[in-house]
């Protein structure tokens, strides 16, 4: 549920930014969310319930210095709504709504050895031409899958490894062998 509540605070706050400023708000607020995620004083502060409002958002001041003032405002908001604890998931919703904004999609693949660079790249230009979106991929190794490749874009799972190729023979071979009758 704080997943749909931050997705809904944070397309109420793209409503405000103008188009040329969204770029500059999303830097600053993954520069936010690295110092907040690698300081744990910071976060120690933001998150203690018994720390006053307006100490919580004069540190987010003090962290978000360089930041354009829309993006402070909106973290001063969120604490002053007592919605601190999302502040942590806040930019990963931005960045996925500022991406969908700008019809981009992104997505990881997962293979049993690495890719090579013009694989990957055949591979975006497939999925963005399926989708009709810019696909972005973060490529990651498993070599737990055997041969073949698993790819996560938004809610499409396309599964092509040997693993559960595997898995679907073995759970189709059980599913014969227990409806064979014995022969009298």
């Amino acid at each position: 549920m704080s997943s749909r509540v931050a997705r809904r605070y944070v397309q109420g706050f793209l409503g405000v930014l103008d188009a040329a400023g969204i770029d500059a708000v999303e830097t600053a607020f993954e520069r936010f969310d690295a110092l907040l995620r690698n300081s744990q004083q910071a976060a120690a502060v933001l998150y203690h319930p018994a720390v006053s409002r307006s100490k919580k958002q004069a540190l987010v001041r003090s962290l978000a210095a360089d930041a354009p003032p829309e993006l402070v405002r909106f973290l001063c908001y969120m604490i002053s709504k007592k919605r601190e604890h999302m502040l942590k998931d806040l930019c990963a919703e931005f960045k996925n709504a500022a991406d969908g904004l700008r019809g981009i999609v992104r997505g990881r693949v997962c293979s049993a050895s690495a890719l090579r660079d013009e694989q990957q790249r055949r591979l975006m230009a497939a999925l963005t031409a399926a989708l009709g979106k810019e696909v972005k991929l973060e490529a990651r190794t498993d070599p737990g899958l055997l041969a073949g490749m698993q790819v996560f874009v938004g809610s499409y799972v396309i599964d092509g490894s040997v693993k559960s190729r595997l898995a679907r023979l073995r759970k189709h071979l059980l599913e014969e062998t227990t409806q064979l009758k014995p022969v009298a």
